[in-house]
């Protein structure tokens, strides 16, 4: 099942925290990074705008910037470059409804450890429980 264009919450099934930037951030216009964040550090779920691209391709903003990757972690991007990535988010419903990898069109997947304001980190894809993300669309 692929996802249509739309705002989403996303959220680390192997954790059940939120994934997103951090509410407090440096304003200088560097690249910001996307956390794993539990309720108990401010995690509230973030809206995420996922645009798809092609037939199996999606760009993803996080608070409005378009994210990538930089040293194998997750970022977002205030200025134009780097280029931002395209994603493909692929379907596990053998793992329940809404869930998905998010991965590299070379099969890099976004990966979770363990602890909350951990970033995002990007592995070649093995199917682990901290490769797999609930996205469920918003309401608003």
């Amino acid at each position: 099942m692929s996802l249509e264009t739309g705002l989403y919450f996303i959220q680390a099934k192997s954790t059940h925290y939120n994934v997103g930037r951090y509410y407090v951030e440096d304003r200088s216009l560097l690249p910001k990074r996307v956390l794993s964040l539990s309720q108990a550090v401010g995690g509230l779920p973030s809206e995420w705008l996922v645009e798809k691209t092609g037939d199996r391709t999606y760009r993803m903003k996080a608070q409005d910037t378009y994210t990538g990757v930089i040293d194998d972690k997750l970022y977002a991007f205030l200025l134009p470059e780097p280029a931002p990535v395209d994603w493909v988010i692929k379907a596990h419903p053998e793992h329940g409804d809404n869930v998905y990898s998010i991965e590299t069109e070379s099969g890099e997947g976004w990966t979770v450890e363990g602890q909350s304001e951990s970033q995002i980190e990007i592995h070649a894809f093995q199917d682990s429980p901290n490769q797999l993300f609930t996205l469920v669309q918003s309401k608003a």
